[in-house]
């Protein structure tokens, strides 16, 4: 294994985790340790670079920590280059006469360290700016007002998480960031970033009105996507697909013949739409190694036809989990699905405690056969929306699942749980639209 950075692999999902300290210790985040490796007979190259790859000779050239340089035979290769954040050309965000190269106080979240970055100018009563609301956006920010930090978050679209909900469902995250004392601007562009040395404030234009406001800062946090680490592939003469993402079968093999790749440098159709799609989600990124692992090492292990992007995500108290496609992205497919949306409960009424969620589920409009499904509140949606998954790869109808046998006990459940509800007006939709 040859990595670029002077860790063994770790989790980046728990990064801003490790910036509100609920992790202590950002190496915590190491998940497959130099030693477990070692036990398991595997090679660790850490701070090296892969500088070109010898198709012919089947040799991959490497550039170590210390300059030196080193030649690694393949019988098989796997590309996990992964991703890096991308920052938009923010006039002000870069040192000058340097490519790509950001200001002081001016961050991404990729890295550890960027991570201790972000904690050394994030101390109580600092201003802290947060470029972009999708998932890092939103936990880096909630990390921020953990350490105490006076939060503004800017977004250029209409709402928040757009990528994983439709808008409704974004709009209840809004409204739970907002209780926090945590500053929201959507449709909003930052226009550049003001600082000599050291970055001190953004400039944004309200997208509507033209209204231009400044934000003054000590720290600056730009979220507003990632890009594949293609390089390398195509050097070696892999294809890239719509996305630019490395274009891989159900092998995780490229076009190139022995050469593999996974993860967040690489494309996947979505499986209701067949779309070419990133998914940028750690679990895929796992699964997609276990195949190539497999088959490099002479296996026949295969990919499901399609993902389903099943997500979630938790900052400030707010429960959010999705699978499948959003409404926007199935009516670019050409489906105009059906709702059933509807407000319930965890428990039964009388009992105690219980908490308030939302389930909106996609149907298709003719079979109604479930496409997706979104769910916000408090009361365990990860679990939730894991039943929809299931039923999507099963090719469940809103009927059939609204007639699911699901578990009660009033600590703990209520007799018809939500998201058979939900499935139950969505099918009463569609007998009404299409009668007898």
């Amino acid at each position: 294994m040859v990595e670029r950075e002077m860790y063994p692999q770790y989790s980046r999902c728990g990064l801003p985790y490790g910036i509100s300290g609920v992790i202590p210790e950002l190496t915590n985040l190491i998940e497959a340790p130099e030693e477990r490796l070692k036990k398991n007979r595997i090679g660790l190259m850490l701070g090296a670079s892969v500088t070109s790859v010898d198709q012919v000779a089947r040799v991959v050239q490497v550039t170590k920590s210390d300059g030196s340089k080193e030649e690694l035979p393949y019988d098989s290769l796997v590309l996990a280059t992964g991703a890096r954040a991308w920052v938009p050309q923010i006039k002000g965000a870069f040192k000058e006469g340097t490519e790509g190269e950001l200001k002081e106080g001016v961050f991404v979240l990729r890295t550890i360290e960027d991570a201790r970055g972000i904690q050394r100018l994030s101390t109580k009563g600092k201003r802290a700016v947060v470029v972009g609301a999708g998932l890092v956006g939103l936990e880096v920010a909630e990390a921020l007002m953990v350490r105490g930090c006076k939060v503004t978050i800017i977004e250029y679209l209409p709402n928040c998480i757009l990528a994983m909900v439709d808008e409704d469902m974004g709009q209840m995250m809004a409204d739970s960031i907002r209780k926090h004392d945590v500053r929201m601007f959507t449709e909003y562009e930052v226009t550049e970033i003001l600082g000599d040395e050291r970055a001190n404030c953004v400039v944004a234009v309200d997208r509507k009105t033209k209204e231009e406001r400044t934000f003054y800062a000590d720290v600056i946090v730009v979220a507003t996507g990632q890009r594949g680490e293609t390089e390398l592939a195509k050097q070696v003469g892999c294809a890239v697909g719509p996305t630019r993402q490395i274009v891989v079968d159900d092998r995780c093999e490229t076009c190139v013949k022995d050469v593999y790749a996974v993860g967040d440098c690489t494309e996947y159709p979505e499986l209701i739409t067949g779309k070419p799609t990133v998914s940028g989600l750690g679990t895929i990124a796992v699964k997609m190694a276990m195949v190539a692992g497999v088959n490099a090492a002479g296996g026949d292990e295969h990919l499901p036809k399609g993902f389903l992007q099943t997500r979630a995500t938790e900052p400030f108290g707010c429960q959010v989990a999705a699978v499948g496609p959003t409404t926007p992205q199935l009516e670019a497919a050409g489906i105009k699905p059906l709702v059933g949306k509807v407000r319930g409960f965890t428990l039964p009424d009388y009992f105690p405690g219980r908490k308030e969620i939302y389930v909106k589920v996609l149907a298709h409009p003719e079979t109604g056969k479930i496409l997706g499904a979104q769910i916000v509140g408090e009361g365990r949606v990860h679990m939730r929306v894991n039943a929809f998954a299931v039923a999507i790869m099963a090719g469940m109808t809103v009927h059939e699942f609204a007639r699911l046998e699901t578990a009660y006990c009033p600590p703990a459940a209520p007799t018809m749980d939500v998201i058979t509800i939900a499935c139950e007006a969505a099918r009463l939709k569609l007998s009404k639209a299409r009668p007898g």
